[in-house]
């Protein structure tokens, strides 16, 4: 060691001065939250305290500056609890998470991403999970991705549930970021809340289509892009009072409910699509496994 290195004991010094910044700093930004809830008030703004567009805007302005040898699995989770803990402090946050083939895998993966000091409850039944997303304010519903296999498709309850009570839409797709320390067995998820979903610049869209027997999965993705929205088949479901099937599609991009791309695909099916109904829309994660590698045609 050359005679002008910092010693062990300066290094230490040095790091202990950092540790005392960074405290500082989030006692500061803590602080501020009491200003944004007034900002809010004053430009209209009211309901949930979690803003999932913003949280992944932030999200991604840090894995875009990300440098060194510090992993930014670690930033990110770092930045996940802080965000999780701020939200807390503005209004009541929990998560329900179904798992229905008892795989602790999608409790990790809600812990991963909404914190470890966030309230959550494990559940079978997706129904229950929808429930306590409807009844309990705050609360944000962790489900299985879909498949063709499900008896109880949580999807299909978003899709046809009666309009007079709040709907729980679709948030998040989880994981939002790679996690190397768990693969969480490889399966993914969605995250609901009765909130309104906000448009990022870098979204997929969630839609539910019930179409006639007679319209195939081919078909309905052909008048998707024909009226310009590029869509990918998740999984279809018949019965349970449908009067045709009901399909699943990822969508790239924000789509509202009353994008008027969506009554120009009413006009190509003609009288063969039953209904159109937006389930919700997400930040595009940041890693992970791309959509296609879930879906088929």
């Amino acid at each position: 060691m050359s005679a002008d290195s910092p010693s062990l004991e300066e290094l230490r010094r040095q790091i202990d001065s950092i540790d005392d910044v960074l405290l500082r700093e989030l006692i500061h930004r803590a602080a501020l939250i009491g200003d944004v809830g007034r900002a809010k008030a004053r430009e209209g703004g009211g309901g949930s305290a979690m803003r999932p567009g913003r949280e992944a805007e932030v999200l991604r302005r840090l894995a875009a500056r990300h440098q060194g040898d510090l992993p930014l699995s670690a930033i990110l989770r770092i930045w996940r609890e802080l965000m999780n803990s701020i939200t807390a402090l503005q209004g009541p946050i929990a998560v329900a998470v179904c798992a229905p083939q008892k795989s602790v895998a999608y409790w990790d993966l809600a812990r991963n991403h909404f914190g470890a000091n966030t309230p959550m409850t494990l559940h079978v039944a997706p129904s229950v999970v929808v429930r306590n997303v409807v009844e309990h304010v705050g609360t944000v519903g962790v489900l299985p991705y879909p498949d063709d296999e499900a008896d109880e498709p949580w999807w299909l309850m978003l899709a046809t549930g009666a309009r007079s009570v709040p709907l729980p839409r679709v948030i998040w797709r989880l994981p939002f970021y790679a996690s190397p320390s768990g693969r969480f067995e490889n399966l993914e998820a969605f995250a609901v809340a009765c909130l309104a979903p906000e448009a990022t610049g870098e979204d997929e869209s969630i839609a539910a289509f019930e179409c006639d027997l007679d319209v195939s999965r081919g078909r309905l993705l052909e008048a998707l892009a024909t009226v310009g929205l590029h869509g990918r088949m998740v999984a279809s479901h018949e019965g349970d009072g449908l009067d045709g099937r009901m399909h699943l599609v990822l969508i790239d991009g924000f789509v509202h409910e009353d994008d008027r791309r969506l009554t120009q695909m009413a006009e190509v099916l003609n009288e063969t699509l039953l209904r159109a109904v937006v389930l919700g829309a997400y930040p595009r994660p940041l890693a992970g496994p791309k959509a296609e590698s879930k879906t088929n045609n």
